[in-house]
């Protein structure tokens, strides 16, 4: 027990790794899609696109709340740090959060469906860019002493996180269209199709300003993610992401059903696994570890155990809720199956 106990951090480490790319690849399409929505040309085309998400947003955001819950009860001391200097952005993804989920009840049921709609797209966007400032923070890197936040109240909110942000609210978009061209026929379809092009471009060349800004900030002696340990195997993971970009271009040009969408969660996902591999074994950079920040061998086992169930059940619901509404999206939140 004693020998397993020494890799309990490891595994909730891939753990929240998992969680985040779930939640990314789940929530982030309905983000996504709230983004486009802002660009409806009426209000019957704005709710096709929140009836193709209505019947599974609520599972997807659920993905979110175990990764909080997760992250507090396996790290508490990276929990504390990232609360106190995140905050902000934190307080405001979830304020966007509230108004898309607010948005999505009553769109169909208000008489006055535009100002729904309007919140729709405006708390999507929020919350998205908020996602990504809290990324980009985290990433910024953040001072601890004495397993406490020693930084300032805005360090969050710097070039580099505004990059992350930008970046994240293409790849959301990415998603968001490419789901909407799954679920949908038509002139919407078309247009899903061009605007998942040129979000595809935009993630490419977020991700490119990105490393060149970390890559620059490393050769001034400042902090990036490239600073730590294995901070270069994120450069790894770049042959995968061209070809999977290569394979999306393709996909999206041939007007393919199901595979631009299956094309950019694998992107999100190679994304994933490199930040991850370049992290570990830090939980906030630049110097605090998970084996400093994790709760005690009780707390982790109980975790451990709950988690060992919890998230296949999680994994099992989510896979039969895709299956029961696949097809496509009709007016009033039905799917064809």
């Amino acid at each position: 027990m004693e020998t397993l106990q020494i890799y309990l951090p490891d595994y909730f480490f891939l753990a929240l790794g998992l969680i985040l790319f779930l939640y990314m690849a789940t929530d982030g399409y309905n983000l996504g899609l709230g983004i486009f929505s802002l660009a409806a040309r009426h209000e019957e085309e704005r709710g096709l696109m929140i009836s193709s998400i209505a019947p599974t947003w609520h599972a997807s955001q659920t993905w979110l709340v175990i990764l909080g819950g997760l992250l507090f009860g396996a790290f508490p001391v990276a929990y504390g740090v990232a609360m106190s200097a995140l905050y902000i952005p934190v307080m405001l993804m979830l304020a966007g959060l509230a108004f898309r989920g607010t948005a999505i009840e009553f769109y169909h049921e208000s008489p006055r469906r535009a100002r729904w709609g309007l919140a729709f797209g405006l708390g999507s966007l929020a919350a998205t860019l908020a996602q990504g400032f809290i990324l980009g923070g985290l990433l910024s890197g953040m001072p601890v002493v004495e397993r406490q936040f020693a930084g300032g109240f805005g360090d969050w909110l710097n070039p580099f996180s505004l990059l992350v942000a930008a970046g994240g609210t293409a790849g959301f978009v990415l998603l968001g269209t490419t789901y909407l061209a799954m679920k949908t026929d038509g002139e919407l379809r078309q247009r899903a199709l061009k605007t998942g092009a040129m979000a595809a471009w935009a993630v490419l060349a977020g991700l490119s300003m990105i490393l060149l800004w970390m890559t620059l900030q490393q050769g001034r002696g400042g902090f990036s993610l490239l600073s730590l340990k294995q901070g270069h195997y994120i450069y790894l993971t770049l042959p995968i992401f061209l070809f999977e970009f290569a394979m999306l271009q393709r996909s999206l040009k041939r007007e393919e059903q199901d595979r631009p969408f299956q094309w950019s969660v694998l992107l999100f996902l190679t994304l994933v696994v490199g930040i991850a591999a370049a992290l570990y074994p830090t939980a906030v950079p630049p110097g605090l570890s998970i084996f400093d920040a994790a709760a005690p061998p009780r707390s982790l086992w109980f975790l451990f155990a709950v988690s060992a169930v919890l998230l296949p059940v999680m994994l099992a619901y989510n896979a039969w809720q895709c299956l029961v509404f696949r097809g496509k999206a009709e007016q009033g939140g039905e799917s064809n199956y």
